[in-house]
């Protein structure tokens, strides 16, 4: 892999509002949010927190490596039928610096999902200020990082594997969903064998809290304004089906949509399907996006239905889309 630089979007007048002492303000904004998210659950829902999916290496005492839980929160239906259910890891973005399981977007949209069918698991991974180690070709701070984001979200997918009879998952239909560095990851993760991203390198064993002898690999990838211009070999013949969205004025990750382009090239030469939104005018972190009269949220879900072949749940077309942009935009009357 090579050594990564990624970029921070310039602070808007949010940031410049927070600056100017709107923190008060803003820090009672967040505690009704946790007050909705971890003291309440919809209607319908079953809402679980803090439940710890491994242990990773980070820096503990003196640079020491020491082993500390990782923890993901889930949302489920609340229903008693015996089907096995379709499930997705969600990965949250924040620069492989910053952010958590409790993101606003992914919350709403795994509630979303999880009102149609889905056990959702959103996942706390480590961040460059853990510190986490990896193998020694891996040699700056920014590389390490992703890395250990790849390895845990692996976890979290074998977490999810080993324990699918309790949460009544069906191992053939899991999914990850990213966004900006949270979808660099469920790229590397989801397009990798279990040969690769499975420990932190050769002096750190892997605890047999996350289950390493399971395997398992993703159904469908769900990449919101990533990239995978770090690890273009990993696309195969035989990976999961891909959705993109990106938008043309989101310089965060890439230049402009050229992270998506490129995602779109190697699909299109390995036989990958991949389901790909432009979004010309929009930014970075494209979450209210229009696409074609659909929110982002019911696009997921119809990729996701559709390419997971999730009973019931399928649809006659996604609307305008790109099945490969070297064959050009069109009505997807294909599914």
């Amino acid at each position: 892999m090579k050594n990564l630089e990624y970029k921070t979007p310039p602070a808007g007048p949010f940031a410049r509002w927070l600056a100017g002492g709107g923190l008060a303000a803003a820090s009672f904004v967040f505690l009704l949010m946790q007050g909705c998210f971890s003291g309440q659950c919809p209607e319908g829902l079953v809402c679980e927190k803090d439940i710890s999916y491994g242990m990773s290496y980070v820096a503990g005492e003196g640079d020491a490596p020491t082993l500390q839980s990782m923890l993901m929160d889930v949302i489920q239906p609340e229903d008693e039928e015996s089907v096995l259910r379709p499930a997705v890891i969600l990965i949250h973005g924040g620069g492989f610096e910053s952010g958590s399981k409790e993101d606003e977007h992914h919350r709403e949209t795994a509630i979303y999902l999880a009102q149609r069918g889905y056990v959702c698991f959103l996942i706390n991974y480590r961040l460059m200020g853990d510190t986490p180690p990896a193998p020694e070709n891996y040699t700056d701070e920014m590389s390490r990082a992703v890395h250990a984001a790849v390895v845990d979200a692996k976890t979290a997918l074998r977490y999810v594997h080993a324990n699918a009879q309790d949460y009544r998952v069906d191992i053939r239909k899991i999914a990850f969903l990213g966004d900006s560095a949270g979808a660099i990851t469920a790229l590397a993760a989801g397009l990798s064998g279990d040969d690769r991203f499975g420990n932190d390198g050769p002096d750190y064993p892997v605890p047999p809290e996350n289950n390493p002898g399971v395997a398992a690999r993703a159904a469908a990838i769900v990449n919101l304004w990533g990239s995978a211009d770090f690890f273009p070999e990993l696309f195969a013949p035989g990976a999961p089906p891909i959705m993109t969205v990106h938008g043309g004025r989101d310089f965060t990750v890439g230049v402009s949509l050229l992270p998506a382009l490129n995602i779109d090239q190697w699909c299109e030469e390995n036989g990958i399907t991949h389901v790909f939104y432009p979004l010309p005018e929009a930014g970075h972190g494209a979450w209210d996006a229009d696409i074609e009269g659909k929110s982002l949220s019911e696009v997921i879900a119809q990729f996701l239905n559709t390419h997971m072949n999730v009973p019931g749940k399928t649809f006659a077309s996604l609307g305008w889309g790109c099945l490969s942009v070297l064959k050009g935009c069109r009505w997807l009357e294909v599914f």
